[in-house]
C-alpha cells in the first residue's frame, strides 16, 4: 500500500509531521520532529525529549494503552557526493538521528528500544537515501530506502511510478500473443503507443498519443481490422509516423501514415505474407525489413517514402532463423540490419547474430554480412540503437548456460552487447568471446529485450516473466543504463522499472522510445485470473542528472 509522508518547512526548521496511514508506535512518539533546524542548533542540542507518551496501542491485551519515553538527537555527519540510479548529487548532507527510549507496559514491565536513522539530503531536492537500524527488546531490523524518481522545480530524474496506459485489451489468459507487444515511438516531444485489442465485436487496434510525462493527450484512436496476426511496429521520420501491421492473409502486411496528433491514413500493401518486421527511419524515408511465410530463411526489405509509397521489394539476407524478429536502426549514414542465423537450422544452440548495412538509396555497404556474436550456445533476440558515432547491439546470450533446455524462449540467459561503428567495425572484443555483460544471471524466461538511445546514454530493458513468488525471480521489467563508452552505470541486475507484478500476472514484451527529455518504457500486463483483462502499462525513465 502506498503511503504519503507530510513535512513543513518554515524559517525555523524542516519538520516531519507524520504519515497519511495510521501511525506506527514510533511515528506516534516522534512526530512532529525537526529533521533540520536552520538556527545552528541542529547538531548542538536534543531535537526531542518526551516522557509518558500514550502510544495508542494495547500491546499486552489488557485493555490499556502502553506509554513510552523517547529522546531524539541529530547531527550532520558530513557532506559528500551521492551517486545512485538518479545521477550524481554534490554537497549532499549526511544526517544522523539517534532515537532511544523505553516502552512501559501497563503490567509494569518495560522494553528498551533504539533506532539509528541516516538520511542523505541533496540541495534543493531533499531526501534521496535513508538507512535505518533498529533494536526493540533485543530484536534487530534494518531497512535501506533509495529514491526511485523525482520531479522538483523542473528537475526530473529516475523512474516515475508506473500506471496503466491502455486497458481492456483482451480477456485474461496465458496467451501473451493476444494482444502481444505494443508498438512505441516518439516524435521527440511526444510518444505514440499502438496495441492490438480483442473485443466481442472483433479485433481492433488502439492508438494513443502521450506527452513527455506519459500522460494521454486526447482520446485514443480505434482502428477496426478483419484479423490480427502479430504485433504492430511504428517509427517517426520527422513529419509523420509509419505504422506497420499484419492483418492475416486477408489484408497482409500494410503500412499506414499516422500524423503527429494520431490521425491514421489509408493502408498500403507491403507484403501479403510478411511477418517479424522491423522498421526505422533515415532522413525522410523508412526502411521496413521483414520475413515471409512463403519464403522461409530470408529477410526482405522495402523503402517507404514520405508519402507512404513503398519501393520494390529486395532481399536483405538469407540463411536467417525467422523464429526471432530482426532489429533495425539508422546510424546517421546507413541502416543497420541485425538478425539471427543458425549454423544448424534445427539446433537452437547454434544461433548467432549477424548484421549488414544498407544505404538510404538501397546499396549494401558490406559484401557479406558481418558477425556480431558467435559465442558458444545461443544468442538471439537482438536489439539495436544508434547514437554517434556508434550503434549498440544487444541480445539475450546463453554462453553461460551450456546444456540447459531450449524448450522455452528466450531465457534463461544474460544480456550482452557490442558497439558497431558507422564503418561496420565490431568493437568490444572478437565475436566468438567478446561482448559487454549488461545483466547477468537472468532466469525465469528472462528476455524479450528492448533498447533505446536517450541522447546521452543507452537504456536496455528486459522482462523476467515468472509469476510473483515462483522460482526464478526477480519478476517484472528491469532496465540498465550503458554509457557511450560501454560502462553499465546501473546496479548489478538492473533497476526495477515496473515494480512487482500483480498476482496471477506476468509482465512481458517491454518496448522503449526516447524523447528529448527521457525514455518511455511500456510493457504488457498479461493477467491470467478469470474475469480480469490485460493492459499496457508504462513509466517514464528520465535521464541521469548531475547536480
Amino acid at each position: 500500500m502506498a503511503t504519503e509522508s507530510y513535512y513543513r518547512k518554515d524559517l525555523r526548521a524542516f519538520t516531519y509531521l507524520g504519515q497519511n496511514l495510521y501511525a506506527p508506535w514510533l511515528d506516534a512518539l516522534i512526530s512532529p520532529l525537526d529533521l533540520m533546524r536552520f538556527d545552528g542548533t541542529f547538531s548542538a542540542s536534543t531535537l526531542l525529549s518526551r516522557n509518558n507518551v500514550d502510544l495508542g496501542l494495547d500491546l499486552d491485551g489488557d485493555g490499556m494503552n502502553e506509554r513510552a519515553d523517547v529522546v531524539v538527537s541529530g547531527t550532520v555527519e558530513g557532506y559528500e557526493t551521492l551517486v545512485n540510479d538518479l545521477g550524481s548529487f554534490s554537497n549532499t548532507a549526511r544526517l544522523r538521528y539517534d532515537i532511544s527510549g523505553t516502552i512501559r507496559l501497563s503490567t509494569g514491565e518495560s522494553r528498551n528500544f533504539t533506532e539509528t536513522l541516516r538520511e542523505w539530503r541533496a540541495p534543493e531536492l531533499g531526501s534521496l537515501r535513508q538507512s535505518i537500524d533498529s533494536n526493540v527488546a533485543g530484536i534487530t531490523h534494518s531497512d535501506h530506502l533509495e529514491a526511485r524518481g523525482l520531479t522538483v522545480n523542473g528537475i526530473a530524474a529516475g523512474i516515475l511510478a508506473p500506471r496503466d496506459l491502455m486497458t481492456n485489451l483482451a480477456d485474461a489468459d496465458s496467451d501473451t500473443t493476444l494482444p502481444g507487444q505494443a508498438a512505441l515511438a516518439s516524435d521527440g516531444a511526444n510518444y505514440i503507443v499502438v496495441s492490438n485489442r480483442m473485443t466481442p465485436s472483433g479485433p481492433q487496434r488502439i492508438l494513443q498519443i502521450l506527452d513527455q510525462a506519459g500522460q494521454a493527450k486526447g482520446d485514443p484512436e480505434l482502428i477496426a481490422v478483419t484479423d490480427i496476426w502479430g504485433s504492430p511496429s511504428v517509427a517517426w521520420n520527422g513529419a509523420n509516423y509509419l505504422l506497420v501491421t499484419w492483418g492475416g492473409s486477408v489484408v497482409g502486411m500494410q503500412g499506414q501514415l499516422v500524423s503527429r496528433d494520431g490521425s491514421v491514413g489509408l493502408g498500403k500493401l507491403l507484403a501479403s505474407d510478411g511477418y517479424n518486421r522491423a522498421i526505422a527511419s533515415g532522413g525522410d524515408k523508412w526502411l521496413v525489413v521483414y520475413a515471409r511465410t512463403a519464403i522461409e530463411g530470408s529477410l526482405f526489405g522495402r523503402f517507404i517514402d514520405s508519402a507512404g509509397n513503398p519501393s520494390n521489394e529486395f532481399t536483405v539476407a538469407t540463411g536467417v532463423a525467422n523464429a526471432t524478429p530482426p532489429a533495425l536502426a539508422f546510424n546517421g549514414h546507413d541502416f543497420m540490419v541485425v538478425w539471427v542465423s543458425r549454423s544448424t537450422p534445427t539446433d537452437p544452440s547454434t544461433s548467432n547474430i549477424y548484421a549488414t548495412r544498407v544505404s538510404p538509396d538501397g546499396a549494401f555497404r558490406d559484401a557479406v554480412p558481418f558477425s556480431i556474436t558467435t559465442a558458444a550456445e545461443a544468442q538471439w533476440w537482438p536489439q539495436v540503437a544508434c547514437g554517434l558515432p556508434n550503434c549498440l547491439v544487444t541480445w539475450v546470450d546463453r554462453r553461460n548456460y551450456p546444456g540447459q533446455s531450449y524448450n522455452y524462449s528466450p531465457g534463461p540467459g544474460d544480456i550482452y552487447g557490442v558497439f558497431v561503428s558507422q564503418g561496420g567495425e565490431v568493437q568490444s572484443g572478437p565475436p566468438d568471446v567478446g561482448g559487454i555483460p549488461i545483466a547477468l544471471g537472468l532466469t525465469a524466461n528472462a528476455g524479450h529485450p528492448a533498447l533505446a538511445y536517450s541522447g546521452s546514454d543507452y537504456l536496455a530493458a528486459w522482462s523476467s516473466g515468472a509469476f510473483v513468488n515462483s522460482p526464478g525471480g526477480p519478476t517484472g521489467v528491469y532496465a540498465a543504463r550503458i554509457s557511450p563508452e560501454g560502462v553499465v552505470t546501473t546496479r548489478t541486475g538492473g533497476v526495477p522499472v515496473s515494480g512487482e507484478p500483480e498476482a496471477a500476472t506476468i509482465y512481458v514484451y517491454p518496448a522503449l522510445a526516447a524523447s528529448s527529455s527521457g525514455v518511455l518504457a511500456v510493457w504488457l500486463k498479461n493477467r491470467e485470473s478469470a474475469g480480469a483483462s490485460k493492459s499496457i502499462a508504462g513509466t517514464v525513465v528520465w535521464p541521469r542528472v548531475s547536480r
